[in-house]
């Protein structure tokens, strides 16, 4: 028997977290909004997600039909890098995601240059600016390409009652946490469900110091009022 101490055994690292696979299902049309829906494939299983755009964009032409199967997808994309679950109520696509897409997708036009010692007369009239006009897209039930998960630190387990603040959707109070998952429930957004270990806020106040009313608004505690 030998007294040399035994080797140490190598450890495999842990396997990444495989990338959602996200699948576009259709759209159908409400009374004042046009909704799309979206299904998310990930390791726990898929979950159902609903994008809407209002009706009003389409008659002023902010957006066009075949661009929001693509918008959407962008946009959802960023919600679930952020942690959000399926659990929620609809996301409401407002006014500036609507710019921001126009502004990405709209073609830049080339310019020839001019050969030098060549005199160009003034134009008469001030050039039109380019009419938006974005690339179209088929939209198609082919689920688009998956992207990266972008990689976040993960945030302490919250309590009940207290007052937090998100990047996307603003002031809230947590609801529910655990390990797993924590609802927030937003002054403007609603009730929201979101993976623990993704949630990233900003705490304004000590757990049970806030209240969500049973009508939806939150409030600070009588107690903690006092």
């Amino acid at each position: 028997m030998s007294g040399e101490p035994p080797l140490p055994q190598a450890v495999s690292p842990a396997p990444p977290d495989p990338k959602p696979r996200v699948e576009y299902v259709g759209f159908r049309n409400l009374e004042e909004h046009r909704e799309f829906g979206f299904r998310v494939y990930g390791r726990d299983g898929s979950s159902e997600f609903r994008m809407r755009i209002a009706m009003e964009a389409f008659r002023s032409r902010r957006v066009r039909m075949q661009d929001c199967p693509d918008l959407c997808y962008q946009i959802l994309l960023r919600a679930v890098a952020a942690g959000l679950t399926g659990e929620v109520e609809a996301i409401t696509i407002d006014d500036a995601e609507l710019v921001r897409y126009r502004e990405e997708h709209t073609p830049i036009p080339r310019r020839r240059a001019r050969p030098a010692g060549l005199e160009v007369e003034p134009a008469a009239t001030p050039s039109k600016r380019r009419e938006y006009r974005p690339y179209p897209r088929k939209a198609s039930l082919e689920s688009p390409p998956a992207a990266p998960i972008i990689p976040v630190e993960p945030v302490p387990t919250l309590a009940e009652g207290q007052r937090v603040s998100h990047a996307v959707f603003g002031l809230g109070v947590t609801a529910a946490a655990t390990s797993a998952r924590t609802v927030v429930s937003f002054d403007q957004g609603g009730r929201r469900s979101f993976v623990t270990s993704l949630l990233q806020v900003e705490v304004l106040s000590a757990p049970h110091t806030w209240e969500t009313s049973s009508r939806g608004g939150n409030r600070p505690c009588a107690r903690s009022a006092e």
